[in-house]
């Protein structure tokens, strides 16, 4: 199980109709007669423990009741009830598991029963873990406190197929917003929800994976699972399903993208899609076959099965399980707290219980839910005791990130230690830099700066203000005092480009601290080996004088960098760091960046300061208000003006007008999400790439199709096959067994069957992690819900010409308030001591927990009867800035 927590805003009538259309006629076919639209449970929290009360089933008008907030029973509201379109009427998570269980279920009935049994406890448990931990508000504004719920509602929706008809089993788990709580119904405090979605995903996964009933079904049948829990058996099958299954929703989306550009401002009806679903099938199939019902179906995923290859296991396997005794609890809750410190500064309990259920299957344990949730909560409970606050306070609402490890402050302080011991040296400048007139002063500051002797610099810069440039100056100067100027970056493609570009030595920073005797593993252990100067890569040897230059520095973790800096110490080498903190942040614990900025004086802090990459002038200046976050209404409406804003009325209508663009030219497409982008990739492959010529192309492990023509990623680094990650390439062959032959700037390689099935996806779009650092002549941006301040500054800044970014939105008024949304948000992760005031941030903005003493208090003093706040007890309130405790950060 894995995703996010989605928010459904809006019409409790729209919420039905969706609900009734979403069916297949497999789903049909599975349903029982008389069925409802939805499962429907109460859950009543107290003192003697919850209670999970599976209610009757909701139908259309009851599930529409339902959503709007009103007692299905009774018919009377819970309580005060918004009804604009921007009321939250529930939260959802999906308890779903890999595709190979779904076609597994198909195939055999009896463990297709298993399955749903599985599936069904596993909803109760994440919507017994909600109850037990959600939260809501009261109090008065800027007073407000939290406190637990009392009772809930739930709605799950199960499906048994995909919106294209394949297998696909999945439940939709709706946690009503309205719960009661201090005597009355009120609002769920719904971000705790999505603050614990890592332990719902877990919980979710692990009941599945570790229900007996269920492994036992599969043993029954000859089947056996891998470490990520997929079939092994069926696993080579699955990406021709999902490929399929991806090419029936592209045409429906195709469909109504065309039909909305005909319509503007209707409604498509139920007929028209279910219409739109037939032909759909019809244009995804060669033989045009459309199963008339859902036994047709099921009959027809089973030849196609056996079609592919694929035949029954002829004998059952044995079910092997580790059992709960032999686990060593302390083992496991110190590789829990090692894997969350790998990922992040700061945590909560609900992320220690989604480490912990994903650990549990890892070992091989098959148990009851009883037993499985004592051992759960065991671990959590040792895990937290285990971890270090980062603000001693007893009022920090358990969703907030408190929470953190002394290896994680460990880390840190000694970076901390390392920059300010470096910054003690001061900056010496040689004298006249020679050939330096095509740099403008910053430019030639910064290479007089590297040129010189330092113990520590800071050179920041703006997108396209000639970093490369610099570089490649400050190299011809520090080749002339016969000194090396050696760059490291975050990924093996960035040290290429820096190779190359710049014309020095570059290397991964992996790459450099492994030569140098520095090891870790996928948990995040990290070690190092002594080795003598003689044993270690010449090319990764530094000297004195040299210059360890670390491009893309806000993206490097503080692990690597603390690892960097114990090697140039040792070399007693300068440390050079060339970034911008306002573009992309590392993928775990980072804020290198940012800590040296705060340590470094202001000789040995430089910034490159006038923008050359864009054509327009004015556009720079924007450029740099989108940096800065500066005025974001009035950067939209500039940009509007040029024509760089495009409102799209559905995403299905800018899917097509992206799909256009990138069939037709070679913009840079960029998007938040691997997701995203697998969906653009695949539509702008449809424009480009008539029907006639798919036959004998390879289909990936992950659905995607890939033929001549083809612009692709490699996505793994392989220095045998001279490959790094997110390098582009276009097909240039294909060979019987799968097999590719690529040519890029790199030149030409031929890609093994088995790496191009892993590894290799279609690349005409891309996420903003895999655009930051290049340039091209125009670019788009999908404007999404999760796009933050950095990623549309790093992607409204990679095009020469222009750069467009491209909204869904009902008017030009809601696109200008998305766009000052984009610009407030900003959740790098910086480090411990970042993360530390962050606490105090979301504790004033969220509010305290009510002590248990205090919760009567707050109920009575928001009843409707009382009028004014007695003076004592107002006075009882928490403060709204509540003062700080002595952790983490004072």
């Amino acid at each position: 199980m894995h995703g996010g927590v989605k928010f459904y805003r809006g019409s409790a009538a729209a919420a039905r109709s969706y609900v009734e259309a979403d069916h297949s006629r497999g789903d049909d076919y599975y349903l029982a007669e008389g069925s409802g639209v939805a499962e429907h449970y109460a859950v009543n929290v107290s003192g003697d423990g919850t209670v999970i009360d599976r209610r009757p089933d909701l139908d259309g008008p009851t599930y529409e009741k339902w959503v709007a907030g009103y007692d299905v029973s009774t018919g009377q509201p819970k309580g005060r009830l918004r009804d604009d379109d921007r009321a939250l009427r529930f939260v959802e998570v999906v308890v779903n598991g890999p595709k190979t269980w779904s076609l597994a279920a198909a195939l055999h009935p009896d463990l297709a029963a298993a399955y749903e049994a599985a599936q069904t406890r596993a909803a109760e448990e994440v919507i017994g873990w909600v109850a037990q931990h959600a939260t809501t508000r009261v109090g008065p504004r800027g007073r407000q406190v939290q406190v637990p719920v009392e009772k809930i509602e739930a709605a799950v929706v199960r499906h048994y197929t995909s919106r294209a008809g394949d297998p696909h089993r999945h439940l939709h788990v709706q946690i009503n917003a309205r719960v009661h709580a201090a005597g009355a119904w009120r609002g769920l405090h719904s971000v705790g929800v999505v603050d614990s979605i890592e332990a719902l995903n877990g919980i979710g996964h692990a009941a599945v994976m570790c229900d007996p009933e269920f492994r036992t079904a599969l043993a029954e049948h000859g089947y056996t699972l891998d470490d990520s829990g997929e079939i092994q058996q069926l696993a080579p099958y699955a990406g021709r399903f999902s490929q399929r299954t991806s090419q029936i929703n592209r045409n429906v989306d195709r469909y109504e993208a065309a039909w909305r550009t005909e319509h503007p401002g209707e409604e498509p009806g139920p007929k028209l899609r279910q219409s739109w679903d037939r032909r759909a099938w019809a244009d995804a199939r060669p033989d045009k076959v459309v199963p008339a019902d859902g036994v047709d179906l099921v009959t027809r995923w089973n030849v196609e099965l056996h079609d592919l290859g694929f035949r029954l296991p002829i004998e059952p396997v044995e079910v092997r399980a580790t059992t709960i005794g032999r686990l060593r609890r302390d083992a496991a809750v110190d590789l829990v707290l090692t894997r969350l410190g790998a990922k992040r500064s700061a945590w909560n309990a609900a992320d220690i219980r989604g480490e912990v259920e994903k650990l549990i299957p890892a070992v091989g344990i098959i148990a009851d839910r009883a037993a499985r949730t004592e051992l759960a909560e065991d671990l959590t409970a040792r895990a937290v005791a285990c971890c270090r606050p980062l603000r001693e306070r007893g009022d920090v609402p358990d969703h907030i990130r408190n929470l953190t490890s002394d290896r994680v402050l460990d880390v840190e302080a000694k970076l901390i230690d390392a920059i300010a011991t470096r910054v003690l040296q001061p900056v010496q400048r040689p004298g006249r830099i020679t050939n330096s007139d095509h740099l403008d002063a910053a430019q030639r500051a910064v290479v007089a700066a590297l040129a010189g002797d330092a113990g520590l610099l800071v050179i920041e810069g703006a997108a396209g203000t000639g970093k490369t440039t610099t570089l490649a100056a400050a190299r011809a100067a520090l080749d002339a005092q016969y000194r090396r100027l050696l760059v490291v970056t975050p990924t093996l493609k960035a040290a290429q480009a820096a190779r190359q570009q710049v014309g020095t030595d570059a290397f991964s920073a992996a790459w450099l601290i492994h030569q140098n005797g520095f090891r870790w593993d996928q948990d995040g252990h990290w070690s190092r080996i002594n080795l003598a100067r003689e044993q270690i890569n010449v090319a990764a040897r530094l000297s004195p004088g040299d210059v360890l230059l670390i491009d893309e520095a806000g993206m490097l973790d503080q692990d690597t960098a603390r690892a960097l800096f114990a090697i140039a110490d040792r070399a007693c080498a300068t440390v050079a760091l060339l970034g911008d903190r306002h573009q992309l942040p590392a993928v775990g614990r980072g804020g290198l960046l940012d800590i040296a900025a705060r340590w470094t004086p202001p000789t040995a802090h430089l910034e490159l300061e006038s923008v050359h990459r864009f054509v327009d002038p004015e556009y720079a200046d924007l450029s740099l208000k989108m940096r800065e976050g500066d005025h974001p209404a009035d950067v939209f409406d500039a940009l509007l003006e040029r024509g760089l804003i495009s409102v799209h009325a559905t995403d299905v209508e800018r899917t097509a007008a992206l799909a256009d663009i990138g069939a037709a030219s070679e913009d840079l497409i960029i998007a938040d999400t691997r997701e995203q982008v697998g969906a653009l990739n695949a539509a702008i492959r449809d424009h480009r790439q008539p029907r006639d010529e798919r036959n004998g192309e390879p289909v990936t492990r992950s659905g995607e199709r890939i033929g001549l023509g083809d612009r692709v990623a490699t996505r793994r680094n392989d220095r045998e096959l001279g490959v790094a990650n997110r390098d582009v390439w276009t097909v240039a062959g294909i060979g019987d067994d799968g097999s590719l032959l690529v040519t890029g700037r790199a030149g030409q390689r031929e890609l093994p069957a088995a790496y191009a099935d892993r590894h290799v996806e279609l690349a005409f779009a891309s996420t903003v992690y895999g655009a930051q650092g290049e340039t091209v002549d125009s670019a788009h941006l999908v404007v999404g819900e999760t796009t933050g301040a950095a990623s549309a500054y790093v992607a409204m800044t990679r095009g020469r010409h222009s750069n467009v970014a491209h909204m869904v939105a009902d008017s030009v008024e809601d696109a200008r308030e998305q766009w000052a949304g984009v610009f407030s948000r900003n959740r790098a992760d910086l480090g411990p001591g970042h993360a530390a005031t962050r606490v105090d941030e979301d504790i004033e903005r969220y509010g305290t927990r009510a002590l248990a003493h205090s919760e009567s208090l707050q109920a009575a003093a928001l009843t409707d009867g009382l009028a004014e706040r007695p003076r004592r007890l107002e006075e009882r309130q928490p403060l709204s800035t509540p003062p700080r405790g002595q952790g983490i950060g004072r």
